[in-house]
C-alpha cells in the first residue's frame, strides 16, 4: 500500500519522554522547549525564552548546555537553512557528552524530520541512522526501537521493502512483548507491515494484518481514521486479487474518513476497479482525480502514476490529440519527480512505461498539432516564397553546401578520433603554471582539494542533473560557491555554466558511439536526458563546443552504427 500516513505516523515515540534524572539546566531547558511549541506564544516571547536560556548556557561554560541552547534557537527560526545550521552545531557540542540521554539523539532526529519534510527522503535516512548509533551508544532501548520505526518507514518511502519488513517486523515483538502495549503505536506498525507486505505482493500476509487491525480497531478508542485505512488496505488487496466488486465496496466503505493523500491513492484503485469491470468512463473520473491533486500538489506517490497510462490510452481512443498531449507531459513531469524524490523506486515504477517512446509521441503530436494548426494562406505564401527563392539560389546553395558538408565531415573525424584516445587533464601540484593568480586569494592546499575533488566529479555523472548549481556542486566538491567559480575559471578556462555543459556533451559524444538509445533518441529527448532544461540550450551549447550541429552528429553517428553491422 502506498498510503504513507505522514502526519501520524512518523517519529511516534517523543525524544523528551525520557525519565532521566535532569540537572536544573535540563529542566528549564525542557520547559522552555514545551513553551516554544505552544502555538498562542508569539515568536517575541520565544526569542526573549531563548535569550534567557542562552545566556545562563554560556556563564555554565558546559558544551551540553550551549548544545541545548542551540537546539533552542532552531525552534525560533523559521528558515529551514538556518535550522540546518543550528542543528549541526548542535551536534557539534553534544557529540561526545556523557550522561545526557537526548542529544546529539535529538538533533539528528529533528535532521532527519525537516528532511522528510523537504521530500528528500534519502538525506532524511542518514539523519534517522546517524540518531539510531547514538542511541545505542547509550543503549537506550525505547528510542531505539522508535528510531528504528522511522528508519522502516523511510525505506518504505524509498521502495526497500524488504529491509523495511524486517524492522517493522522487530517493533512489532517489541511491543508485543511491552507489559502494557501502546495501541496507538503497535496500530501505525500493523499499518506499516501491511503496506509493505502489499507492495511485496505478499497478499495473504496483508490480508491477515488487516484482519487483526481492524478487529484492535473497530471499537477501540482510537480515532476511527485507523479503522477505515486497515478496510481501505483490504479494498487494495482485493484489487490485487482481481475481486474488483469488493474493491470498490471496501474503498467507497472508507474513502469519506480518509485524509487528503490517502483519499488520492484510492482513487487509483478504483479507478482501476471500474475499469477493468468495464465501466471506463468511471474508471478515468477517479483517474482524472489524480491529476486534479497533482496539479495542485506537484507530488504524486510512484505506484499510482500508471493512472496517466489509463488517461493517454483513453485519450487515444478518443483521438484527442490536445488531450494526449496533456496527459504525457503530465506523465512524463511525474516520471521526473520520482526520479527525485523516490530514487530507489524510480528504476521499477518506470517499467510500466516507455519514457523514450513517450517522448517521441509527445514530438509527433506536437509536430501533428502544429502542421494543422498552421493557416492555408501562410503555407501557401511560404511555399511560394521558398520556390522563388530556390529559382535565384539553388546553385550557390549547393556549392556552399557541398563546401560545408566536407567541413562537418572533417570536424566529425576529428571528434571521433578524440573519443577514441581521450586525454585525461591532470592537474599538477608541482607545475609552476599552476599556481593560483594573486587575485584568487584562496589557499593554495584549498585549491588542490578542489581541483582533485573535481575531477571526481567530472568522473561521475552528477553533473547530467537538470539545473545543477553552482552551489549544488561546492557542495559536492565540500567548498563554496565562491571559491568554486573562481578556481574553475581559472584552471578551466571557462565559466560555470560552460563548464557543465561541455562535461554534458563530451558524456552524450563518448556514449552515442555505443548506445544505441540516443541514437534512436530526438534532440528534445536527449537534452533532456542529459540535463539540459530544452533542445535549444543543447544545440546552443553543442554547436558552440563542437561547431557541428547536433543533428548532423546524431545522423553521422547512426549512419557508423549502420555501416558496423
Amino acid at each position: 500500500m502506498k498510503k504513507i500516513l505522514i502526519y501520524t505516523c512518523l517519529f511516534l515515540v517523543s525524544m523528551f519522554a525520557s525519565a532521566q534524572e535532569k540537572d536544573p539546566f535540563s529542566d528549564e531547558f525542557e520547559a522552555i522547549r514545551v513553551k516554544m511549541r505552544d502555538t498562542s506564544i508569539s515568536s517575541a516571547q520565544k526569542q526573549e525564552f531563548f535569550n534567557q536560556y542562552w545566556i545562563k548556557a554560556k556563564k555554565s561554560n558546559q558544551n551540553i548546555n550551549i548544545g541545548r541552547a542551540y537546539y533552542l534557537k532552531t525552534l525560533v527560526t523559521k528558515d529551514i537553512d538556518e535550522q540546518f545550521q543550528y542543528l549541526d552545531t548542535v551536534i557539534f557540542y553534544t557529540k561526545n557528552i556523557k550522561g545526557d540521554d537526548l542529544f546529539p539523539m535529538q538533533a539528528h532526529t529533528h535532521k532527519g524530520r525537516l528532511h522528510f519534510y523537504q521530500k528528500d527522503y534519502v538525506k532524511s535516512l542518514n539523519a534517522q541512522i546517524e540518531a539510531k548509533h547514538a542511541a545505542e551508544s547509550r543503549n537506550h532501548i525505547k528510542y531505539q526501537r522508535s528510531i528504528k520505526y522511522n528508519i522502516g518507514l523511510l525505506k518504505r518511502i524509498l521502495g526497500l521493502y524488504e529491509e523495511a519488513e524486517i524492522l517493522f517486523l522487530e517493533c512489532k515483538e517489541f511491543e508485543e512483548n511491552r507489559e502494557e502495549k501502546h495501541l496507538e503505536t503497535y496500530v501505525n506498525i500493523l499499518f506499516q507491515l501491511s503496506s509493505v507486505y502489499f507492495e511485496l505482493g505478499k497478499i495473504e500476509k496483508s490480508q491477515e494484518i488487516n484482519s487483526q487491525a481492524i478487529k484492535l480497531t473497530k471499537d477501540s478508542d482510537l480515532n476511527i481514521y485507523y479503522y477505515y485505512s486497515f478496510v481501505s488496505n483490504e479494498g487494495m488487496n482485493l484489487n490485487a486479487e482481481g475481486n474488483y466488486k469488493a474493491s470498490i465496496d471496501s474503498l467507497e466503505k472508507a474513502y469519506t474518513y480518509l485524509n487528503e493523500a490517502d483519499k488520492n491513492v484510492a482513487n487509483f484503485y478504483l479507478g482501476k476497479s471500474y475499469y477493468e469491470l468495464g465501466n471506463k468512463k468511471k474508471g478515468i473520473d477517479y483517474f482524472k482525480k489524480i491529476d486534479t491533486v497533482f496539479k495542485a500538489t506537484n507530488d504524486l506517490f510512484p505506484s499510482i502514476s500508471p493512472a496517466y497510462v489509463y488517461l493517454i490510452n483513453d485519450s487515444k481512443e478518443k483521438k484527442d490529440k490536445d488531450l494526449q498531449l496533456y496527459y504525457t507531459n503530465q506523465l512524463l513531469k511525474v516520471d521526473t519527480i520520482i526520479n527525485k524524490n523516490y530514487r530507489s523506486l524510480s528504476k521499477n515504477i518506470t517499467k510500466k512505461y516507455d519514457v523514450p517512446r513517450l517522448m517521441e509521441e509527445r514530438d509527433d503530436i506536437i509536430v501533428e498539432l502544429e502542421e494543422k494548426n498552421r493557416k492555408g494562406d501562410e503555407e501557401k505564401k511560404w511555399i511560394l516564397k521558398i520556390s522563388i527563392t530556390v529559382c535565384f539560389l539553388a546553385i550557390g546553395l549547393f556549392l556552399y553546401y557541398y563546401r560545408l558538408k566536407r567541413v562537418y565531415e572533417k570536424r566529425y573525424q576529428s571528434i571521433i578520433e578524440t573519443i577514441k584516445e581521450p586525454i585525461i587533464e591532470e592537474i599538477r601540484v608541482e607545475d609552476t603554471n599552476l599556481l593560483p593568480a594573486p587575485s584568487l586569494n584562496i589557499d593554495q592546499t584549498i585549491i588542490e582539494e578542489t581541483l582533485q575533488s573535481l575531477d571526481e566529479f567530472e568522473k561521475g555523472e552528477a553533473y547530467l542533473t537538470n539545473q545543477i548549481s553552482l552551489k549544488d556542486v561546492a557542495k559536492i566538491v565540500n567548498t563554496n560557491s565562491k571559491y568554486l567559480s573562481k578556481i574553475i575559471n581559472t584552471y578551466k578556462k571557462k565559466n560555470f555554466i560552460t563548464y557543465i555543459n561541455d562535461l554534458r556533451i563530451d558524456y552524450f559524444v563518448r556514449n552515442i558511439q555505443t548506445d544505441t538509445k540516443y541514437q534512436k533518441y530526438t534532440i528534445r529527448a536527449i537534452a533532456e536526458e542529459i540535463g539540459f532544461s530544452n533542445p535549444e540550450g543543447f544545440s546552443r551549447a553543442f554547436q558552440k563546443k563542437t561547431g557541428l550541429k547536433p543533428s548532423y552528429f546524431i545522423k553521422k553517428a547512426r549512419q557508423n552504427a549502420t555501416k558496423k553491422q
